[in-house]
C-alpha cells in the first residue's frame, strides 16, 4: 500500500526533499519528532529493573531479552521484550523460538506493565495454535509455568495486603460473594478480618498454602469463538496442561461486530426520522453501548486480578493486537495514575496500541480504493518508483503492504477504545490531565491523516520502511499545544491522598495511583458519546446552537465552563446543571465575602485585646468611619455591635 500521496508526509515534502538522503533521514533538515514510548525509559519508571528486596536477598524477576531487536523472531512486534529473568542464555533463546512458533503470528507472551512491589504484572500475546487434535507445547506450558512461578515467589514473600471481603465483594457488585475475582482458595494473600490480620502464609501448613491460581488467563474472545478457532489450527489453553492457570472467556465480539455495531449507532444518529421517545431504546438496540461495557467490565477485571489477588494476568484474543490492545490499555489507566495524564496517555498508546502492533492502516483503510486488497500486518515492502504519486509526495513513494483495502478488515477498534476512556473521563473527570475534548480532537485526527502518528500497522513499519517521524508531524505535540484541552480541575493522585483519610474502605485509591471504582458504577452510567457519534447528526443533540443561527447571537454565557448560547431577544437557554452551577457560583462568592469580613474584624478584636487601648484611642475600622474606644469598655461588645451594623446596613 502506498502511504505516499497521504496528506502527512506531503505536509512535510519540503524538509523531506531538502535531506540528503532518499531514505529517511538520519542527519538532514526532517528532524525526527520525538517518540513518547521509549522502552528502557517507560519500564525503568515502572520499576521493572529495580530489584525486590526479599529478606536479604535481592530479585529482579523480569528481564529484557534481545530475540527481536532487528524484528526477526515477530515483524508485529516492538524490538524490546521482557520475560521471566529465569529465561536466560541460548537455553533461553530457544525456548523463546518455540514459543513463539506455537502462537498466531509468533506472537509470544510479552509483559506490558508490571508492579514495582511484588509480582502482579500484565502479559500479553496471541491465542495458541491447538487445533483440533489437542496440539500441546511444552516450551509454552513452561513458559507460562516460569511467568506464574516467578510472579509467586516474590509476591508469596511480600505478603501484601487487601482490603476485607465485604469491601471487595461491593466492588465487584456481587454481594453474595460468588465470583471467581475473588479466588477465595488463594491464601497467599493477607487479608483483613475484623481488625485482625489474618490468612495470610503464617497461618497455614505448607501443604494448605500453596494457591491453586497463580497466573490468570483472560481470553477475551466468546467461548464460542475460541473453540471455533480450533477449526483453523487455533484455540485456547487446555488448563489440563498448564500448571497454576485459570482462565476465563470474556466475550468480546470480534472486528466484524463492532463494524457492524458502529455503522448502526452512526446511522441512527445520523438519521432525520429517528423517534426521539425511544431514543435511548434504539441506542441500545445498535449493541455498541453493551460492547463498550463487555470491554470495560474486561479491563476492570484485569486490573483487579492484577491489584488485589496480586496475580500476573495474560490476555489474548485471537491475534492479540485488537481487543488484546484495548483491554491492556484501559486496565493501565485503571492501574497506574501516570497514564491519566497527556504525556503517560500518548505513551500508553504508543506503547500497547503502536509498539504492540494494532494494525492501524488496516482497521482505517487510509487513503485505499473499494474492493483493493491488502496485505497482512507484518509484512512490508519500499516499492518507491510504483505509482506516480508515490514517487511525488512526501519525498520517494513508501509502500507497505503492497494493498489494504481489503474492506473486511476495516473496523473502528481504535475509536471504539477511545470511547472506552471518554466513559471513565466523563465518571471521573478530575483524575485525568485531559478532558474529554482531548478525546474527541484524537479521534477526529484517526482518520484525518493530517498527522502520522497513527499511521502503518507496525512498529516496524514506522521505524524502519517508511519513516513516520521523520516525514510527518506528531499528533501528540499538536494536542500539547492547545490549553482548551487540559483539565484545569486535575488533581494528582498524591494530593487526594493527603486530603483523604488512610482507611481500608474510605476510599477507592491505592497507595500507587489505582482508581478502582466499584464495577457496577461504571457498567451503569455508561453514556452515548454524543460529542462525537452525533457530531453530524441533522438532529439537535448536543447542547450548542447550529452555525446557521449563529449569526443571530450575540454571545457566549459568561460563566466559566458553559456553553450556552444568548439569542437576540430571547432568554439563555439554560439547563438545569447551568442553573445549579451559577446558584452555586453565586453562594460561593456570599460565603467568601463574609469570611472576609469576619476575619478583619477578627483581628481587630485581637490587636484591642493585646492591651495597645489607652484611655481614648481611634481605632479605624474603615475609611468612612471611627469608634473612639474608652479604656474601661466592654471592647467586645463594641465589636459585636459594630458587626451587626454593618449586617443591617
Amino acid at each position: 500500500r502506498n502511504l505516499g500521496y497521504l496528506f502527512a508526509f506531503e505536509s512535510r515534502r519540503a524538509e523531506v526533499m531538502a535531506s540528503s538522503t532518499p531514505q529517511p533521514p538520519t542527519n538532514g533538515t526532517a528532524v525526527p519528532t520525538r517518540k513518547r514510548f521509549d522502552a528502557q525509559r517507560e519500564y525503568t519508571r515502572q520499576g521493572l529493573f529495580t530489584p525486590r528486596i526479599i529478606g536479604e536477598q535481592q530479585f529482579l524477576p523480569w528481564a529484557p531479552v534481545n530475540v527481536n531487536a532487528s524484528y526477526s523472531l515477530c515483524a508485529s512486534y516492538p524490538s524490546f521484550l521482557l520475560t521471566p529473568s529465569k529465561i536466560t542464555g541460548q537455553e533461553g533463546l530457544r525456548l523463546l523460538h518455540k514459543v513463539a512458533s506455537f502462537r498466531s503470528e509468533h506472537r509470544l507472551p510479552s509483559l506490558t506493565w508490571a508492579s514495582n512491589i511484588d509480582g502482579a504484572s500484565l502479559w500479553r500475546s496471541a491465542q495458541p495454535k491447538v487445533g483440533l487434535q489437542g496440539n500441546r507445547s511444552t516450551a509454552d506450558e513452561m513458559y507460562l509455568r516460569a511467568i506464574a512461578e516467578t510472579a509467586h515467589d516474590v509476591t508469596s514473600k511480600c505478603c501484601p495486603t487487601r482490603p476485607s471481603e465485604s469491601f471487595l465483594q461491593m466492588l465487584t457488585g456481587n454481594m453474595s460473594g460468588d465470583t471467581d475475582l475473588l479466588l477465595r482458595e488463594n491464601s497467599a494473600l493477607v487479608t483483613k478480618k475484623n481488625g485482625v490480620i489474618g490468612g495470610g502464609l503464617a497461618s497455614h501448613s505448607v501443604g494448605e498454602n500453596k494457591p491453586k491460581c497463580w497466573m490468570k488467563i483472560l481470553d477475551l474472545r466468546p467461548k464460542s469463538a475460541a473453540m471455533a478457532n480450533r477449526t483453523q489450527g487455533y484455540g485456547y489453553e487446555n488448563t489440563s496442561y498448564y500448571q497454576h492457570c485459570t482462565i476465563n472467556f470474556m466475550g468480546i465480539g470480534n472486528i466484524h461486530a463492532v463494524r457492524d455495531a458502529y455503522q448502526k449507532i452512526s446511522n441512527l444518529c445520523l438519521s432525520a426520522t429517528a423517534n426521539d421517545i425511544q431514543w435511548t431504546q434504539l441506542v441500545e438496540e445498535t449493541r455498541w453501548p453493551s460492547m463498550i461495557r463487555l470491554i470495560l467490565s474486561a479491563s476492570w477485571q484485569t486490573a483487579f486480578h492484577i491489584y488485589f489477588n496480586r496475580l500476573p494476568v495474560l490476555l489474548h484474543c485471537s491475534h492479540g493486537w485488537d481487543r488484546t490492545s484495548q483491554v491492556s490499555a484501559l486496565s493501565q489507566i485503571f492501574l497506574d495514575e501516570y497514564y491519566r495524564t497527556k504525556e503517560g496517555f500518548a505513551t500508553l498508546i504508543e506503547k500497547d496500541f503502536m509498539s504492540f502492533g494494532h494494525p492501524f492502516h488496516t482497521r482505517g483503510g487510509h487513503g485505499e480504493g473499494r474492493g483493493e486488497r491488502g496485505g497482512v500486518p507484518g509484512s512490508v515492502g519500499n516499492t518507491g518508483s510504483s505509482g506516480g504519486s508515490g514517487s511525488n509526495h512526501g519525498g520517494g513513494g513508501t509502500t507497505v503492504g503492497g494493498g489494504g483495502g481489503d474492506e473486511g478488515q476495516l473496523s473502528p477498534i481504535f475509536l471504539q477504545f477511545l470511547d472506552c476512556v471518554y466513559q471513565i473521563v466523563n465518571q471521573y473527570p478530575d483524575y485525568f490531565e485531559f478532558n474529554t475534548k482531548y478525546l474527541l480532537l484524537l479521534s477526529e485526527h484517526v482518520y484525518s491523516c493530517r498527522f502520522g502518528t497513527l499511521l502503518c500497522d507496525t512498529e516496524r513499519e514506522r521505524e524502519v520502511v517508511a519513516g513516520i517521524r521523520q516525514r510527518t508531524f506528531c499528533l501528540w505535540d499538536y494536542l500539547d499545544s492547545m490549553d482548551e484541552l487540559v483539565n484545569v480541575n486535575y488533581v494528582r493522585q498524591q494530593e487526594w491522598r493527603k486530603q483523604s483519610k488512610k482507611g481500608e474502605d474510605d476510599t477507592v485509591y491505592g497507595e500507587d495511583g489505582v482508581l478502582m471504582m466499584p464495577l457496577p458504577t461504571l457498567l451503569r452510567n455508561v453514556t452515548l458519546w454524543t460529542d462525537r457519534h452525533c457530531m453530524y447528526g441533522p438532529k439537535a443533540t448536543v447542547r450548542c446552537m447550529p452555525e446557521e443561527l449563529e449569526q443571530y447571537c450575540t454571545g457566549l454565557n459568561s460563566g466559566e465552563g458553559s456553553h450556552v448560547v444568548v439569542a437576540k431577544d430571547r432568554a439563555p437557554l439554560l439547563s438545569t446543571n447551568d442553573i445549579v452551577d451559577g446558584e452555586l457560583k453565586r453562594a460561593m462568592e456570599e460565603v467568601e465575602k463574609w469570611k472576609n469580613i469576619a476575619k478583619s474584624y477578627l483581628e481587630e478584636l485581637d490587636i484591642l485585646k493585646a492591651g495597645g487601648v489607652g484611655e481614648k484611642e481611634v481605632v479605624v475600622v474603615d475609611d468612612d468611619d471611627a469608634v473612639i474606644v474608652n479604656g474601661g469598655e466592654n471592647v467586645e461588645e463594641r465589636m459585636i455591635t459594630k458587626v451587626e451594623e454593618e449586617v443591617s446596613s
